[in-house]
């Protein structure tokens, strides 16, 4: 983006802002630069020259060297490589090592005084874990350039690459031989261990694994006379450093490393009879027969830019008129003159050029609306039975019919109008996509096993189904590209049918469109069939694109681009002429003869809607969102949606509604500072939500159109529900995993992203794990111009270029370990500084790692409660248990007491959990217990954190998080006192949200049906 677009795209922000009651963003300060000096690093490796002089090692992401005993480090890279695992050329005079400069790991090689740097592979697979040959002229490296990561080698004069392991597993983490005619490397599939190819080709198992079962192994490394090799050896709970013989045979070795010590997975480095390598945060030494180790004592300084800006704000006092911005998935009808949609709550159609007509009008959910082929009734999701289900709606007479019985979303009527295919959860796990007749309701699984796939479009002779789904480059790790998985329809007769769904149809194939692009992004933008089945509808780079094809499918010609925004939702008009699109909140159509592009003016608007009403809460204690000390028999007095007064208890103030919590604790809301849902689960989540305190959910990554429908739909009282802070997709790099993203073709993609979040607009940017570091920090820059502020799963260099957040204590990492937490659940000193110093929130979401399960087995009556046979029923998840209990619990207090250290350095700590991953509304109060019970934060610091400390993060610490006059009226009101025990925050009689009251009976009963 140049420095005019960034400005322009601000100065669009700023009117979007305008237009919705937000505050101007662009009262900013000066940045302010911290100094951050780390003696400890989570996860770094070293390596030893060979003269034994100097060390280089990867702190932060770095590449550094110091003195072999210790002390000031000097970086050679900057901040923004995530230069990885160095290994030093054998004259001592280079370093090759791993970097994502760009945007995928590439083998780079820099002089020992950083000069010098230059790229040594490239292209758009991983090549990681370099290894410098003996001779120097030579480095070996693991790659996914061919399906599975493989043993390569690469010419360092001229970068030629050659193959040398083609296993059906994944190969990795080689090193050559002193002799330099064989390499070490790590097998994890079949003949899981240690193996060596030889010079003439031929592989031996060394270390043989697989009686070890959960044992994986890293890092293999040759002693200097070539007969033994270390490696890294790790289960659950335990993180060893062996010794081997190098001849096959000769079992697992001797371990070196001492009980209970947190080995890193990277190669040691061998100097006579001793190994260096890194552990629990240090450079260590030790002898390679074991005894004891000396640590070798280093710093390295990085500087922090943190800036401050000014967040656009929402205003909640605002009752003016807003055009609607919540469109979810329109669909245009087959003679393309009529468009369903979801909005505002209920179902609509629209005849083009025309008002809206609500089709429904209740509390229910609608959503993902198709219609028939003659254009007489619509297929949509519906939870108006009490689950999501497939639902048939006359448009002319209004008929309802229920399809299906077991749950559904996204469905598509078939070319004949006999059945609809439609997204369904899979038996086996995972996604699928099942077939029903509309006539019979006979059900069947076309295709399970699939990674959330997107809606399902049928081929115009109803021989194939296409779908957006994840294809990843191995099975080391989970990211790839979404593509078109085209698969057979069988013509069986219904009472022949299979239900049981299959992992892979026969004679499904990919279509091959554009090489490394994605296909959609498995929601509900392609592949998309026209009609006449000439044509291939699908979003890629974020914009629109069809394709020629065959009757098969298969591509006969280039794809073509068919506009330059971002783009979702699209639909084919039925004579396969125009197709109906949404960009940034607006509906369009887009006409193939000719590319015309025309808006379709969609003239619905809404209203907040406010009580003026007086209600007074008569607290027996109150916990205000600061004080450690409770102020007792307080009355809490609201007008409207503000809090007026707080104040000693006077019966001359309780006029108006009066709430009787004499008894009782108030707080103010609970806010949940991760979680995931959309419409897909129904009206119950945010009487869910509700039912456990909270009255305040951020979700970083989402649909950004459902999230605008539920903060529309919940501020007109359609439903009820938490104010929603949110987003739209993260911004993520090439590869992704998760459905709703569709990777980053290209630079000028982040500007349509950042388009959209100002005008849409979001509270927050996630930037996901495959963006490079490069690119983050310009998406950092340009959303704090618009006011919004950014985070991630990365911690550096995210802190240095002004992230405001990082999410997770661990969390999905493209380096296959984290840089926040050690396999053992440990955090170092690297850690704990860069957080306390620069103020940076962190979200623990320690439930998905194992506490809840833990807490679960702990204290079985945290299920004990009126709202789980409500909200889960029997199905309800209680977490996962790995391992004996006393490793968990180990493991979930080593990586919970993070928040615990960070709050005591004066970092800033969250509350979230990464929900539905295990359950919403419940999992907050299981992660906050855990944060106190196995992490050791005070009661008070998780209140804090859940209450004012999340507020002032989202930049509403003057608007709600606090019980003081002139806030919003979010309250709950406990049964017993949450400072005192924090178990309290389960028992919740009362929570007012914007002024209104919800008692849990009555959150419990849901809508009539």
């Amino acid at each position: 983006m140049t420095r005019g677009t960034a400005l322009r795209t601000a100065l669009a922000a700023l009117m979007a802002c305008s237009a919705l009651g937000l505050t101007s963003a662009f009262e900013a300060s000066a940045p302010v630069d911290i100094e951050v000096t780390i003696r400890e690093g989570t996860n770094m490796a070293a390596a030893l020259s060979p003269d034994r002089r100097t060390i280089a090692m990867d702190a932060l992401g770095r590449i550094w060297t110091l003195p072999a005993g210790g002390g000031e480090a000097t970086a050679l890279t900057d901040a923004e490589g995530d230069a990885r695992q160095p290994h030093w050329s054998p004259d001592g005079a280079r370093i090759v090592f791993q970097a994502y400069w760009a945007g995928t790991y590439d083998v780079w090689v820099v002089a020992s005084d950083g000069s010098g740097l230059r790229q040594i592979t490239s292209g758009p697979f991983d090549d990681r874990e370099p290894y410098w040959s003996p001779d120097g002229n030579r480095v070996v490296f693991s790659s996914d350039r061919a399906g599975t990561y493989d043993i390569w080698e690469v010419t360092v004069g001229s970068g030629a690459v050659r193959q040398l392991t083609d296993g059906s597993g994944n190969e990795y983490a080689p090193a050559y031989a002193p002799s330099g005619g064989s390499v070490a490397y790590v097998v994890d599939g079949p003949g899981v261990g240690v193996w060596v190819r030889s010079s003439t080709g031929e592989h031996q198992l060394v270390i043989d694994a697989q009686d070890r079962q959960g044992t994986t192994l890293f890092a293999p490394s040759w002693s200097e006379d070539g007969r033994q090799i270390s490696y890294n050896a790790q289960s659950y709970g335990s993180s060893e450093l062996f010794v081997a013989p190098a001849s096959p045979s000769q079992g697992m070795g001797h371990r070196v490393s001492s009980a209970n010590e947190d080995v890193f997975p990277f190669r040691a480095s061998w100097t006579g009879g001793r190994l260096l390598y890194t552990a629990d945060g240090k450079l260590r030494a030790r002898s390679a027969e074991g005894g004891s180790a000396s640590d070798i004592e280093f710093s390295a300084t990085v500087t922090l830019d943190r800036p401050s800006y000014r967040k656009a704000l929402r205003d909640f006092d605002d009752t003016g008129i807003h055009a609607v911005r919540g469109i979810v998935a329109p669909s245009v009808s087959p003679e393309g003159e009529r468009v369903a949609f979801s909005a505002l709550g209920d179902l609509w159609v629209m005849p083009i050029g025309d008002d809206p007509v609500r089709l429904t009008d209740d509390s229910f959910v609608e959503v993902h609306p198709m219609w028939s082929p003659d254009g007489s009734r619509l297929a949509y999701a519906s939870d108006r039975s009490g689950s999501l289900q497939i639902w048939i709606h006359d448009v002319a007479s209004g008929d309802l019919q229920q399809l299906t019985q077991n749950g559904g979303d996204r469905p598509v009527w078939s070319p004949s109008g006999t059945e609809i295919a439609f997204s369904a959860r899979g038996e086996r796990g995972g996604g699928a996509i099942n077939v029903i007749s509309v006539a019979t309701g006979r059900e069947r699984t076309l295709r399970g096993g699939l990674n959330n796939p997107g809606r399902a479009s049928w081929s115009p002779d109803g021989l194939y189904i296409g779908v957006s789904a994840l294809e990843p480059y191995s099975s080391r790790f989970r990211e790839g590209v979404n593509r078109a998985l085209l698969i057979p329809v069988p013509r069986i007769a219904a009472e022949d049918s299979d239900d049981e769904a299959p992992a892979q149809q026969v004679n499904e194939r990919w279509l091959d469109f554009l090489p490394h692009a994605s296909v959609g992004s498995r929601s509900t933008d392609g592949p998309l069939f026209s009609p006449d089945g000439q044509m291939i509808a699908y979003a890629s780079a974020g914009v629109l694109w069809v394709v020629p094809v065959a009757r098969d499918g298969e591509a006969i010609g280039p794809p073509v681009r068919l506009n330059n925004e971002l783009t979702a939702d699209p639909t084919w008009a039925g004579d396969s002429r125009s197709i109906v699109y949404l960009t940034t909140g607006t509906l369009r159509r887009v006409w193939l003869e000719d590319g015309r592009i025309e808006d379709i003016p969609v003239p619905l608007t809404w209203r907040r809607e406010l009580l003026s009403d007086r209600v007074v809460v008569h607290a027996g204690a109150l916990f205000d969102g600061v004080s450690d000390e409770l102020r007792r028999n307080v009355d809490i007095v609201i007008d409207g949606n503000r809090i007026v007064r707080v104040d000693a208890h006077d019966a001359d103030l309780h006029r108006g509604r009066v709430v009787d919590a004499s008894d009782g604790v108030v707080s103010p809301g609970l806010i949940e500072m991760h979680t995931h849902g959309g419409l897909s689960s129904g009206e119950q989540l945010g009487r869910l939500w509700l039912s456990y305190g909270v009255t305040t959910i951020r979700t970083p990554a989402a649909d950004a159109y459902q999230v605008s429908e539920a903060r529309e739909s919940i501020a007109i009282g359609r439903r009820l529900g938490p104010r929603v802070f949110g987003t739209g997709s993260p911004v993520d790099g090439s590869r992704i995993y998760y459905d709703g993203g569709g990777g980053l073709a290209s630079s000028a993609q982040v500007e349509l992203v950042l388009e959209q979040a100002g005008a849409m607009p979001y509270d927050v940017v996630k930037t996901y794990v495959r963006l490079s570091d490069a690119m983050q920090r310009r998406v950092i820059r340009e959303a704090h111009a618009m006011g919004i502020p950014v985070t991630s799963h990365e911690l550096y260099p995210a802190v240095a270029n002004g992230a405001d957040g990082v999410e997770h204590v661990q969390g999905t990492s493209r380096r296959g370990y984290s840089t926040k937490v050690s396999s053992l659940s440990r955090s170092y000193q690297d850690v704990v500084e860069l957080l306390a110093r620069s103020g940076m929130t962190i979200t623990p979401t320690v439930g998905i790692y194992g506490s809840f399960g833990v807490l679960v087995a702990d204290d079985a009556t945290l299920l004990d409660d009126p709202r789980i046979p409500v909200f889960f029923g029997d199905s309800i998840n209680r977490g996962r248990a790995r391992g004996d209990l006393d490793t968990q619990r180990r493991m979930v207090s080593d990586m919970a007491s993070l928040g615990r250290r960070v709050v005591v350095a004066g970092g800033v700590v969250v509350m979230g959990t990464d929900s539905p991953i295990i359950p919403q509304g419940l999992s907050l109060i299981a992660e906050m217990e855990a944060m106190v019970r196995y992490g050791g934060m005070s009661a008070g610091d998780v209140m804090r954190a859940t209450t004012s400390v999340s507020a002032e993060a989202l930049g509403y610490e003057t608007e709600f998080g606090r019980v003081r006059p002139g806030m919003l009226a979010d309250l709950v009101v406990f049964a017993g006192d949450p400072l005192s025990d924090i178990r309290n925050v389960r028992d919740v009689r009362v929570v007012v949200k914007d002024g209104r009251v919800y008692d849990l009976e009555t959150l419990l009963e849901g809508p009539a049906g």
